[in-house]
């Protein structure tokens, strides 16, 4: 049976995750939140909300890496 209610967000970056490597990963976030939010209709039903919530996620994620990628330490960022 599926989940109806996902898991909230974690995400973890440990402090061997170079700059590079958070912007590489962001940008993946990203262009998959931008592919998935395209493919909805406007404005999304029912069957669409799951896919939204998705890009959402995804979202929030590219702004959590972005953030860790242009700090000068290693840092926790909540998404």
């Amino acid at each position: 049976m599926k989940k109806l209610v996902p898991d909230p967000p974690v995400l973890c970056v440990g402090p061997g995750l170079s700059h590079q490597e958070a912007i590489a990963k962001a940008a993946e976030h990203l262009n998959r939140a931008i592919r998935d939010a395209a493919g909805l209709p406007d404005p999304p039903d029912e069957k669409h909300q799951e896919m939204l919530s998705y890009a959402l996620l995804n979202m929030r994620i590219t702004k959590a890496l972005l953030a860790l990628a242009t700090s000068a330490s290693p840092v926790s960022v909540p998404i």
